[in-house]
């Protein structure tokens, strides 16, 4: 029963506690002060890809081993 009790209390003090550092304002609307909320936005809520942020990276070509050979003149 004392097991059971403190997996319940533990249980309320992880919800209560993520509840608390949510990034958004009373008002309910994003906190632009976290880094998470500033990428920009279209409005159904998928990144907007004009802006570099939300981009993918782009691999870069590997360099080509093979060198051209000097001929000696």
């Amino acid at each position: 029963m004392k097991k059971l009790i403190v997996m319940m209390l533990l249980a309320v003090m992880a919800f209560t506690t993520t509840q608390t550092f949510a990034q958004t304002k009373k008002d309910g609307s994003k906190d632009m002060r976290y880094k998470k909320n500033k990428q920009p936005m279209k409005k159904d809520g998928t990144p907007d890809k004009r802006y570099k942020a939300n981009k993918p990276a782009v691999k870069k070509a590997a360099p080509s081993k093979m060198t051209p050979v000097k001929k000696a003149a």
